[in-house]
């Protein structure tokens, strides 16, 4: 809250598992929460324990500090890829439907495995920067994992820094996005 801007936005990514906590915590420290976003994955992880729900669902708390916050409405309303009848852009909501990375996206090892457990979608990145950033604005991740935050600021001309203690994540970012 200290380092944020009084017009930024703070995007948490998180679970059923934990949501309640940081909606709470945040609060705490001073955060308005704009929106919970829900990262619906149609190709979710199967239920192997055949004890619960199978869970296909992430979500992203977004959190805001002061009155001023950006939001890019018509540059998020031009990526929707739903649209009205009569084929306008539509607005983005708070549902969003993204598979799983997998494919050429996938960072792997070298068994051929994920590189990287919770590897976001490009795209989930990309609705978020465009939704709270300009070109030019910077864009924190101090859990940077596989540097996708890093891949999608750079993309869309935002300045970014990246924190990660993991060494093997800092490398795969550092591969995918250059040193």
């Amino acid at each position: 809250y200290r380092v944020l801007k009084d017009n930024g936005s703070l995007y948490i990514s998180c679970t059923q598992h934990n949501i309640g906590e940081i909606l709470c915590t945040a609060k705490q420290f001073g955060f308005k929460v704009n929106n919970i976003l829900t990262w619906y994955k149609p190709n979710a992880m199967p239920n192997i324990t055949k004890r619960t729900f199978t869970h296909s669902t992430e979500y992203v708390c977004w959190f805001v500090k002061g009155k001023h916050w950006k939001f890019n409405y018509d540059e998020l309303k031009a990526l929707n890829m739903n649209k009205t009848k009569e084929g306008k852009p539509k607005q983005m909501r708070d549902f969003i439907e993204l598979p799983i990375v997998q494919g050429k996206e996938r960072l792997k090892n070298a068994i051929g495995r994920a590189a990287h457990p919770t590897q976001k979608p490009e795209r989930l990145l990309e609705i978020i920067i465009k939704a709270s950033s300009n070109e030019n604005d910077i864009v924190l991740d101090p859990f940077m994992g596989s540097g996708t935050t890093g891949v999608v600021a750079k993309k869309f001309n935002r300045k970014w820094i990246g924190i990660e203690i993991n060494e093997d994540y800092i490398k795969l970012a550092k591969g995918r996005i250059g040193e």
